[in-house]
């Protein structure tokens, strides 16, 4: 029942870290295309994700898992969620009238508990 507890916790210190990571890409992603209009959702979203992966990593270490983790292999997780959210990216803008910004909300917000569950596990074990 302890661990549950435990997890517990560490599970919603990993979503406000996540969510103030998932916050910033946006923002980041939004002030991009805001500021050039005929940029690529594509390069808004992956100049977005390296902002993001800074407040991500940081906020990880220091109060979500509180331990060092290993930075190359959270840098891999945090690649392998962006491939994935930009291949939703991708999708939604192939084969869906969803474009743009919108888009990018939509593949930002498919990740997390994925990500949560490989850097419990494995960059922070």
């Amino acid at each position: 029942m302890k661990w549950l507890i435990n997890e517990s916790g560490t599970l919603l210190r990993f979503g406000g870290v996540g969510g103030l990571a998932t916050l910033v890409h946006l923002s980041v992603a939004g002030l991009a295309l805001w500021l050039w209009p005929n940029t690529s959702p594509f390069l808004a979203n992956l100049v977005a994700f390296l902002v993001a992966f800074q407040v991500s990593f940081w906020g990880h270490r220091r109060f979500t898992f509180r331990k060092a983790g290993r930075g190359d292999r959270f840098f891999v997780l945090a690649l392998a969620g962006f491939a994935l959210n930009n291949g939703v990216l991708g999708a939604l803008i192939a084969s869906t009238p969803v474009d743009g910004f919108l888009a990018i909300v939509i593949a930002t917000f498919t990740v997390p508990l994925l990500m949560y569950v490989a850097a419990r596990f494995w960059a922070f074990a």
